[in-house]
């Protein structure tokens, strides 16, 4: 058995705080260095994440992105900024911070978050294709709208128009000035998602990944309130990362970042809760299958006007 270390370290083995002691006074991992600190963080029980976190100490503030999201300096886990300089891929000049910078953005679930807004781009490609008429989407969760600005900025004659509804008006403001060229397309709506109400009908329905931190009964409420608010043939996308996520272990010892994470199973079993039929259900993924998608289709309905209706009774009378 290895020797442990006769400081305050108790869980972590003397071998692995003189490795991580010498990752923190080069100023980072290099890239061979990222299997041996994963090994080391992923043997790591609750007790040693205080002790992770205590060697790393020198980097745990807000200048790098292990610090900033530690120390959430916006109150809660995942904020606008965050999940921005995530999309940034920011590192920072100070050379004692940026090889940790660069090791975050290499980790599945910094990977995730950034093919995750590929994703939703990619969706509203699809739906800007077939909009022969203004479309409706709704944001659940919007924080930097970095998604729905690269969208406009690609497609700037595109015929849809976003209600984005978040919490924090920082990130409101954020993402206002952001997506400054497109306000006239654009509806922020400073509301928690609980308790919004509307008389709109949406032909998308889209949110990243704000439900990872809703518990099982409230994810579910959520599907059936916001159902409601989906047009006929039209779709509710909702993210959640996976339980396979690799990154785990990493968010929770030096992040302190946690969130539901699920199955597909669970997605589709959610689904069928909220009143959605089995084949109205899929779950994509992302290239990573870090991050999972939720797919709910409401179906078309075929007697939206009397001209349909007239040729499905002479369809079926025949």
């Amino acid at each position: 058995m290895k020797a442990k270390t006769a400081s305050a370290f108790t869980v972590l083995e003397e071998q692995d705080v003189n490795y991580v002691k010498s990752l923190v006074a080069k100023g980072g991992p290099d890239r061979y260095d990222y299997r041996p600190f994963f090994s080391v963080l992923e043997h790591l029980n609750e007790q040693g994440f205080s002790e992770i976190r205590e060697l790393l100490k020198p980097i745990m503030n807000e200048g790098t992105m292990v610090g900033f999201a530690y120390a959430k300096p916006f109150g809660y886990a995942g904020d606008f900024q965050i999940i921005d300089y995530m999309y940034q891929q920011k590192v920072s000049d100070n050379p004692m911070y940026s090889k940790w910078d660069v090791w975050y953005h290499e980790q599945h679930a910094a990977k995730a978050v950034r093919n995750r807004k590929e994703f939703f781009k990619n969706v509203l490609e699809e739906l800007n294709a077939t909009a022969d008429k203004p479309k409706e989407v709704l944001v659940l969760g919007s924080g930097p709208a970095t998604d729905v600005y690269e969208f406009l900025n690609a497609h700037p004659d595109s015929k849809l128009h976003f209600d984005l509804i978040d919490l924090d008006q920082r990130a409101i403001d954020y993402a206002k000035k952001k997506n400054a060229r497109f306000l006239d397309r654009l509806n922020f709506i400073r509301m928690n998602v609980l308790r919004y109400q509307t008389h709109k009908f949406y032909d998308l329905i889209w949110s990243a990944g704000l439900f990872d931190y809703f518990k099982e009964k409230h994810f579910i409420f959520l599907l059936k309130k916001y159902q409601a608010y989906v047009k006929d043939g039209g779709e509710m996308i909702i993210g959640n990362f996976s339980d396979q996520n690799p990154s785990t272990k990493g968010m929770h010892a030096m992040l302190e970042w946690h969130l539901n994470q699920r199955s597909p199973e669970d997605l589709v079993r959610y689904a069928l809760e909220a009143g959605t039929k089995e084949e109205n259900v899929t779950v994509d993924k992302e290239p990573l299958e870090v991050n999972l998608f939720l797919r709910m289709k409401k179906p078309s309905n075929p007697f939206r006007n009397a001209e349909t209706f007239i040729s499905w009774l002479e369809i079926n009378n025949n």
